[in-house]
């Protein structure tokens, strides 16, 4: 068995890039750190990707057409108008075919009085103005 030598120098090698060559490699580390991004993503489950788009859309950091929290103001008012005017289309047209004799006032109040326990001739006399008792 031969033994070594200790070193007595020591000697350094130094690679320098040009411009171009930098620029490579830059390109090429985006490349891969959008590689683990997207390969992190794809490895989420949608719980947790939903919840992280509804992160970064309130903190304005992107816009997703899926709805989110920020969104809710928006879907709340739309849900509420199509409600309502689909609510003012049918009180329309039911008036339009009955008359006035029956409004969805009184329709909101007989649902409220059978939920409460009333019987349906309770509701007729009452409505006709004759004493229930």
């Amino acid at each position: 068995m031969m033994s070594k030598r200790k070193p007595d120098q020591t000697i350094t090698h130094r690679i320098e890039l040009q411009s171009k060559e930098r620029e490579l490699i830059s390109d090429y580390m985006m490349f891969e750190q959008g590689n683990k991004l997207i390969a992190s993503l794809a490895s989420m489950d949608i719980k947790t990707m939903y919840a992280w788009l509804n992160v970064a859309e309130a903190l304005g950091l992107l816009t997703t057409p899926i709805p989110t929290v920020t969104d809710l103001d928006d879907i709340a008012g739309a849900v509420g108008g199509w409600a309502t005017s689909t609510a003012i289309e049918n009180e329309q047209s039911r008036q339009e075919e009955e008359g006035d004799k029956f409004s969805l006032q009184d329709n909101l109040n007989y649902m409220i009085f059978r939920f409460f326990g009333g019987k349906k001739e309770d509701w007729d006399a009452q409505v006709s103005g004759q004493p229930l008792y």
